[in-house]
């Protein structure tokens, strides 16, 4: 739980931090909701993100998800950094930290789900929220449209794994 509050507290941290620049690119879409394969959420996961502007090159983006495997809802929690060349680039380079809580449904029965080569263990069905590093590129107009991303992720928890995430989707 200690790890909710703080990644929350994070992610609203950086809202306040963000909101004080006053450096804005004209018409820039700010919002995107995409699909991921692998990644964060397992299998996979229907994601909403926002972009905070802190700079012409700088940008943070907050990220939110939800998936359902197994009778286990996942939910994706992420803050990025988009390093780009310019200010009217749309190819980032994006890296964050992020965690995926994890609540058995009372369907779920056991006590470890394998998902992806990773072990989610559950004791006494309590939450499961392994942390994720997230380095890789990000295609996104300013001006919205079709966005993609690809990124490769280090999970950590009770074990360690390396593995890709690929989204695609729409940025408004």
């Amino acid at each position: 739980m200690k790890s909710i509050l703080t990644a929350l507290l994070f992610l609203f941290g950086l809202n306040a931090m963000a909101q004080e620049s006053t450096v804005t690119t004209p018409n820039l879409r700010k919002n995107s909701i995409y699909a991921e394969l692998l990644g964060n959420g397992g299998v996979y996961s229907i994601n909403y993100d926002r972009i905070f502007q802190l700079s012409r090159q700088v940008k943070i983006v907050a990220r939110v998800g939800f998936s359902i495997l197994e009778n286990v809802l996942f939910f994706p929690l992420e803050a990025n950094l988009l390093l780009s060349k310019s200010s009217t680039s749309k190819n980032f380079f994006e890296t964050g930290i992020g965690l995926t809580v994890l609540k058995p449904l009372s369907g779920f029965s056991g006590q470890l789900l394998t998902i992806n080569g990773y072990d989610y263990n559950f004791h006494n069905n309590t939450v499961n929220t392994p942390v994720m590093i997230r380095a890789g590129f990000r295609h996104q107009k300013p001006t919205g449209g079709l966005m993609y991303r690809t990124g490769a992720l280090l999970m950590t928890g009770d074990e360690t794994l390396l593995t890709i995430g690929i989204g695609l989707g729409y940025t408004f």
